[in-house]
C-alpha cells in the first residue's frame, strides 16, 4: 500500500475516532478505534520513513487572535490601575502561587518530534546516597543528579511541561547521589520518581497525572510508579513483561487515553534493565516501540549527559582513618577494603537470630561497622532468619538490644525473609536454566558421595520434573517429602563446597516472623549472595572459616547473572578456656550452671558487659587485632589490660574490709574524740571525680593479712591519714590475733613505711557488700577437636566474699565501674538497697596474674 492510501485510511480512522467521542460511545468501542489508528500511522511510518502529519492541521503560527473591539471612549479613573501595573502584579501573584505551591493555569502540552529510540546505561553498581545539595537560587527549580543516577523519569516530564517551569539540571559530585530537586523555596525533593510525581501535581492540567479531579486515575499511576520502581528487574523482567502484555492487550496506554506518569515510569524502567520486547508480547511491543519514538524520551539521555559538571578545585580523596587507642596511639590492623571508593561501601552484619551475640561476633559487628564509617558508607544489619527450627524472636530483640549497647547504628536493619519471594523466583530460574536439580538423596548417603564426587542419581532429571517437585517442596506436599534443591556445578570439583550444595530444602517449623507461610526454606549458602547483591553490599566481611565457600557464593552470583560483590576475609576470634559455639552455650544454660546467656562468665556481649568491659575497650581490642587472616587463640589478659587503661582514669577508689576476718585497730592519742571526717579525692589523679569523706575515729576495722604482718614498734601508714606506730598485737590462747593497738603519730614519713593499708572507722552505717569473683568456665587452655568440652569443666566459678565498705558506696549505681583500694576493680551489679540486700560488686580483671596485693582472694585473678 503507498503512501497516499495510507494517508487517506489514516484521515477516515481519525475522524472514526472522533465521532465515536462526540457520540461518547464505550470505552472498548474508542479503545479499538485507537487502536487501529494507531496501526495505520505506524504502517505509515515504514512505508515513508517519516511520521504521518496531517494535511489539513492548521500550523501554529497560522493561528492569530481575533482582533477584540474597540472600547467606548469613558472618562479616565484616576483610581484605576494602568494595564502595566496589572500585568505586574499578575506576575507576582504567580510567582506567590508557586512558592506556595499552587497550581497555575491550564497549559497544553506540546506534541513530541520523533527521532531514535533511547538506549539508556545502567546504573553503575554501588549504593545511593543522599547529598546536600547547593542552596536554591531565586526563582529557580534545579535537580542535582549524577551520571550514574539519570533523572530521566522527571526529565521526561520536565521537557513535557517546558514553559510552564523552567528546571535547569546541573551534575553532582558524589558518583552515587540521588537525583534532588531544589524549589526556590530552599526545600528539597529526593528521587527520580518523587521529583516527577512533584512536577506532575504541580501541573495537574497537563494530564500527565491523570484529571485532578478523579482520584482512582491518581492511584492507579501510583500504583504504576511503585511497580516500575520495585517490580522490574534484570531477574524478574520476564514475568513483568508478560504481565504488561496482558495489561496493554486492550489498552492503548497503561491509564486513561493519554501518556501518563505511569508509562513514563514503566518505559524508563524496562529501558535501564536493556530490555528486548520479543514478537510474542505484541500489545507491550507496539506500547514499547511508540514510546521509543517519541523525542521526549530519545533525547532524555543525551541532554542528560550534555550537562557539563561545574568547574571546582580537584578534591583529595579522604583515607579512611584508623581509631585511636586511650593513649593517643593510633592501634589495630585494618588493611583498606580492595576497590573500596570513600561514600560508596556497604557493608553489612548478618546475624542469626538462634542465639545471643558472642565475642566471636562482637569482631564481625564491629570491623563492619568499622568500615563503614571509615569509608564514610553505611551498615545494613540484616537477621539471617532462614531455619526456623533454630530461630526466636526473643534472640533477635537481643541481639538488637546487644547492638545499641555497643553503640552500633545501623543504617539499615532488614531480614532475609523479606527476600523469600525473590529467592524462590532465582531458585525457579536456576532450575530452568539446569542449574539446579531436587534431590532426595539421604543425609548421609549425600554427604557419603559428595566426599567422593559420585553423581547422584537424579543430577539430571529434566527440568519440567525438578520444577512440578520444586512447587510441591514449596508448598508442603507428600510427594515432594525427603526432597531439597540442590545446587547443579561440579561433583568433581577439588572444593568440595562446589560439589552440588543444598540450597533449598523443606521445613514445616512456623517461622518466628511469617508463620506458617512458607513451607521451605533457603539455606544461608543460597540466600546470602541474593540479598548481597540486591541490598548494595559492595564488600562482604566473611572469616576464614568461609575461604572455600568463597568459590560457592561467587558462583551463585554469576550462576544468577547478579552483581558481583567483593569478599574481605578475616580471621575469627578463638579464646583460651572458653567455648563459643551456641550450642554448647545452650548446655551450660540448659544444665543451670550460669544464670543464663547474661552470665558474667560467657562470652557474650551481655557477659562480657556484666562482667565490667567497656565498649570503649571492646572496641579498642577487637581493632588491634584487626581484619587479618591470621586464627589465633588470644588470652584473656591483655583484653583486660586494655580494658583497665580505659577504666582507671575514671574509677573512683574506695575501701572495703573483708568482713569475716577483720581486725580491730585501736587508735590512741588522736588530737580528738568521737568520729572525724577527713575530706578525701576520689581519685588521686583525677580532681574532676570530686570528694568524698572519709570517717576516721579512734575504733578502726583492718584487714587480718595487714595484722599478720605488723611488728610492735614499726610505722604503718593508714592511707589517706598518715602514719601510726603499732604498740601491742593482742593474740588469743590459740595465737589468733583479736586486735591491735597503736598510737597516732603525725610527725612520720609515709615514705619510709613498709605497709600502706586501708582501713574504716567502726561505725554503724558502714556498708555491707557482696564481692563476687569469676573463673573460666573450661579448665584446659585450648579444647582439641576431639575434646569434649563436659570433661573440662572448671569445679568452682564463683566465689563470694562478704566484705565492710565505705559510706559512699551506698550511693553507687547499677553499673558504676569504682576500684576498692588494693583489692581490684569492681562494676556494681545490685545497688545497695538494706542490710539485707547489700551491695553486690562484680570483680573485673585488670589482666595480671597476680592480684593487686597480698590480700586473700577466693579464686585466681583472671
Amino acid at each position: 500500500m503507498d503512501a497516499a492510501s495510507l494517508s487517506a485510511k489514516i484521515a477516515d480512522a481519525g475522524a472514526a475516532v472522533r465521532d465515536l467521542k462526540a457520540k461518547k460511545a464505550s470505552k472498548e468501542e474508542i479503545t479499538a478505534a485507537v487502536a487501529t489508528l494507531l496501526a495505520l500511522k505506524a504502517s505509515y511510518k515504514e512505508v515513508t520513513g517519516t511520521d504521518y502529519v496531517d494535511p489539513n492541521a492548521p500550523k501554529p503560527q497560522e493561528k492569530k487572535p481575533k482582533a477584540a473591539p474597540a472600547p467606548a471612549p469613558v472618562a479616565a479613573d484616576p483610581n484605576k490601575k494602568s494595564k502595566k501595573e496589572l500585568n505586574k502584579e499578575a506576575k507576582k501573584a504567580k510567582k506567590a502561587a508557586h512558592k506556595d505551591g499552587d497550581a497555575p493555569a491550564p497549559v497544553a502540552v506540546a506534541a513530541p518530534v520523533t527521532t531514535k529510540p533511547l538506549a539508556v546505561v545502567a546504573p553503575v553498581a554501588g549504593p545511593t546516597v543522599f547529598v546536600q545539595p547547593p542552596p536554591a537560587a531565586t526563582e529557580t527549580h534545579t535537580v542535582y543528579f549524577s551520571a550514574s543516577h539519570l533523572p530521566l523519569i522527571s526529565h521526561v516530564v520536565a521537557t513535557l511541561l517546558k514553559g510552564e517551569v523552567e528546571i535547569h539540571f546541573k551534575t553532582l559530585t558524589p558518583p552515587h547521589a540521588l537525583p534532588v530537586l531544589v524549589l526556590p523555596t530552599g526545600k528539597n525533593i529526593n528521587g527520580d520518581a518523587a521529583i516527577a510525581k512533584y512536577l506532575c501535581r504541580l501541573f495537574p492540567d497537563a494530564g500527565l497525572y491523570g484529571v485532578a479531579k478523579e482520584p482512582v486515575l491518581l492511584s492507579e499511576i501510583d500504583s504504576w510508579v511503585d511497580y516500575a520502581l520495585g517490580h522490574i528487574r534484570s531477574a524478574t523482567v520476564q514475568t513483568s513483561a508478560a504481565f504488561l502484555d496482558a495489561v496493554l492487550a486492550e489498552r492503548t496506554f497503561l491509564v486513561g487515553f493519554g501518556l501518563t506518569l505511569a508509562d513514563i515510569a514503566i518505559f524508563t524502567a524496562l529501558t535501564l534493565v536493556h530490555y528486548e520486547v520479543p514478537t510474542t508480547l505484541p500489545h507491550l511491543a507496539r506500547w514499547f516501540t511508540y514510546l521509543a519514538g517519541q523525542s521526549v524520551f530519545a533525547s532524555a539521555k543525551a541532554a542528560l549527559l550534555a550537562v557539563k559538571p561545574a568547574k571546582a578545585a580537584p578534591a583529595k580523596t579522604p583515607k579512611p582513618s584508623l581509631p585511636e587507642s586511650a593513649k593517643g596511639k593510633t592501634s589495630g590492623n585494618c588493611p583498606p577494603l580492595e576497590g573500596a571508593i570513600v561514600g560508596q561501601v556497604v557493608t553489612r552484619f548478618p546475624p542469626e537470630p538462634s542465639g545471643y551475640l558472642h565475642i566471636g561476633h562482637i569482631k564481625a559487628c564491629l570491623l563492619n561497622d568499622y568500615y563503614a564509617r571509615a569509608y564514610q558508607g553505611k551498615l545494613i544489619v540484616r537477621f539471617d532468619d532462614t531455619n526456623p527450627s533454630k530461630e526466636k524472636d526473643e534472640f533477635e530483640q537481643a541481639i538488637l538490644a546487644d547492638l545499641a549497647r555497643l553503640n552500633i547504628k545501623a543504617d539499615m536493619v532488614t531480614y532475609t525473609s523479606d527476600s523469600f519471594p525473590q529467592i524462590t523466583e532465582l531458585a525457579r530460574q536456576l532450575i530452568r536454566e539446569g542449574n539446579g536439580y531436587m534431590d532426595n538423596t539421604s543425609q548421609e548417603q549425600m554427604r557419603d558421595e559428595r566426599m567422593h564426587g559420585i553423581e547422584s542419581t537424579l543430577r539430571n532429571t529434566d527440568v519440567a520434573t525438578n520444577l512440578a517437585l520444586f512447587e510441591k517442596m514449596l508448598q508442603g506436599h507428600p510427594d515432594a517429602d525427603g526432597y531439597c534443591l540442590r545446587g547443579k556445578i561440579d561433583m568433581q570439583a577439588k572444593n568440595k563446597t562446589l560439589r552440588d550444595p543444598v540450597f533449598f530444602r523443606a521445613n514445616a517449623t512456623p517461622h518466628h516472623r511469617t508463620g506458617t507461610k512458607y513451607k521451605a526454606y533457603p539455606t544461608y549458602d543460597f540466600a546470602c549472595p541474593i540479598v548481597d547483591s540486591n541490598e548494595g553490599v559492595t564488600h562482604a566481611l566473611r572469616t576464614t572459616e568461609y575461604n572455600d565457600r568463597d568459590a560457592q557464593y561467587q558462583w551463585v552470583l554469576e550462576a544468577l547473572k547478579l552483581r558481583k560483590v567483593r569478599i574481605h576475609a578475616f580471621a575469627r576470634m578463638n579464646f583460651v578456656h572458653s567455648v563459643l559455639s551456641k550450642r554448647k552455650l545452650q548446655w551450660f544454660v540448659d544444665e543451670g550452671i550460669v544464670e543464663g546467656w547474661y552470665d558474667p562468665r560467657f562470652p557474650t556481649v551481655q557477659g562480657v558487659l556484666r562482667r565490667g568491659v567497656t565498649v570503649e575497650a571492646l572496641r579498642e581490642f577487637i581493632l588491634s587485632q584487626g581484619a587479618s587472616r591470621r586464627i589465633v587463640d588470644m588470652e584473656w589478659d591483655k583484653f583486660w589490660t586494655i580494658n583497665k587503661r580505659v577504666i582507671d582514669p575514671i574509677a573512683r577508689r574506695f575501701f572495703a574490709i573483708d568482713a569475716e576476718r577483720a581486725v580491730r585497730l585501736n587508735v590512741h592519742g588522736l588530737p580528738f574524740t568521737g568520729v572525724q571526717g577527713l575530706p578525701t579525692a576520689l581519685h588521686p589523679k583525677n580532681p574532676e571525680l570530686g570528694h568524698t569523706v572519709k570517717r576516721l575515729s579512734s575504733s578502726l576495722l583492718i584487714e587480718r593479712d595487714d595484722a599478720n604482718s605488723f611488728t610492735v614498734g614499726e610505722d604503718v601508714t593508714l592511707m589517706r591519714y598518715g602514719n601510726v606506730t603499732i604498740t601491742a598485737i593482742n593474740k588469743n590462747s590459740d595465737g589468733e590475733i583479736v586486735s591491735v593497738d597503736a598510737k597516732d603519730h603525725p610527725e612520720g614519713d609515709f615514705k619510709k613505711t613498709k605497709l600502706k593499708i586501708t582501713w574504716l572507722a567502726q561505725v554503724d552505717d558502714i556498708v555491707p557488700a557482696t564481692l563476687v569473683e569469676f573463673d573460666h568456665l573450661i579448665s584446659k587452655p585450648k579444647l582439641e577437636e576431639n575434646d569434649n568440652f563436659k570433661d573440662h569443666l572448671t569445679p568452682v566459678t564463683r566465689a563470694e566474699m562478704h566484705a565492710l565498705g565505705d559510706h559512699g558506696l551506698r550511693n553507687l549505681q547499677y553499673g558504676d565501674v569504682i576500684q576498692l583500694e588494693r583489692r581490684g576493680y569492681f562494676r556494681v551489679d545490685s545497688p545497695y538497697v538494706s542490710k539485707d540486700k547489700p551491695l553486690v560488686l562484680f570483680m573485673i580483671p585488670d589482666g595480671k596474674q597476680r592480684a593487686m596485693s597480698t590480700l586473700s582472694t577466693n579464686l585466681a585473678h583472671r
